[in-house]
This record gives C-alpha cells, sequence and structure tokens, in this order.
C-alpha cells in the first residue's frame, strides 16, 4: 500500500504522463548527455520527443511542426535559448516554453517572463523540478478549459457539484 505522499505523486504523474502522452514536445540542448537522458526519460512515459543541440538546428522544425513544449538551454552557442523562445512563443503562444540555464539570475527572470517564456530552471535540476514545472502549466491550461466547460453547465448542475464539495 501507498502512503499518502507516495500515493500523490502516482496520482500527479499518471495525470501529467497521461496529458503528455498527446503532445509534442521538443529539447534544445547542447549538451548532448542532458539532451538524450531527458529525452529517454520522456519516451519511456510515452511523449513524442524530437531533440536538437542549437537554436539554428531546432528552428526549422518549430517553425514547420511547432511542438506543444519546448525545453530549451539559455547557453546554446549561436542564438542563444530565451532569444529563439521568445520568437518561438511570438508565433506560438499557446505552447508551453521553458528555458533553463547554469546562472539564471533576476535579470534573465524577468526577461524571460516578458518574452512570454513560461519558467525559469536552474541547472542542475532534477527530473522532479522539470515534471513540476510541466504539471504547473499544464494544469493552468487544462483548468482553464474545465472552468470554461463548468461555464457552459445549467446553473443548478454547477451549484450542485459546488454545494457536494466537487472543485470548481
Amino acid at each position: 500500500m501507498l502512503s499518502p505522499f507516495a500515493a500523490r505523486l502516482h496520482g500527479m504523474e499518471m495525470t501529467i504522463y497521461k496529458r503528455l502522452g498527446n503532445m509534442k514536445m521538443c529539447i534544445v540542448e547542447n549538451d548532448e548527455l542532458l539532451r538524450e537522458s531527458m529525452a529517454l526519460f520522456f519516451r519511456t512515459k510515452g511523449c513524442s520527443v524530437q531533440t536538437f543541440d542549437s537554436a539554428e538546428e531546432a528552428f526549422p522544425v518549430l517553425e514547420s511542426r511547432p511542438p506543444d513544449i519546448v525545453i530549451c538551454d539559455h547557453g546554446l552557442p549561436g542564438i542563444d535559448g530565451a532569444e529563439l523562445l521568445r520568437g518561438f512563443g511570438a508565433r506560438h503562444p499557446g505552447s508551453i516554453k521553458i528555458l533553463t540555464g547554469s546562472h539564471p539570475n533576476s535579470h534573465l527572470v524577468e526577461e524571460a517572463k516578458r518574452a512570454g517564456i513560461d519558467g525559469v530552471l536552474p541547472k542542475p535540476y532534477s527530473v522532479e523540478e522539470i515534471e513540476r514545472a510541466l504539471e504547473r502549466q499544464l494544469r493552468d491550461r487544462f483548468e482553464g478549459e474545465e472552468t470554461a466547460a463548468e461555464t457552459d453547465e445549467e446553473p443548478e448542475v454547477r451549484n450542485r457539484r459546488i454545494d457536494q464539495g466537487g472543485r470548481r
């Protein structure tokens, strides 16, 4: 039997990967070991993943087949990750964009927010940190859809759900 904490984590993992299984993910990272480790992890969870080692290599694919999620290193050679995500995000605002970096400072975090980047993770990061960042973004997006769907319900149905302790 799972502890309450382990059950919650297991439930969160089931939810996040169920949602991610239908999404396309792109990882742009010049560190081959990190890039391929992340790709392998997400592929074993059922995600569709493409990898690139530079912004220049990723850009044509991002434009021709835009992914739902882009995880990108800031310190890429040539065009940096923030610039790539800024341009991609301007054309595809509904995608999830996460920037990673060895030395993210408050200036970079603020710049990322202004550029529409959804999250900044400092390196080294754990799988759990990536999962939490993705879970936050997915929850925000899916809860918005659920809330919109709930407002289409008849008022008495919506009120009954609330009275019975249902989420709104």
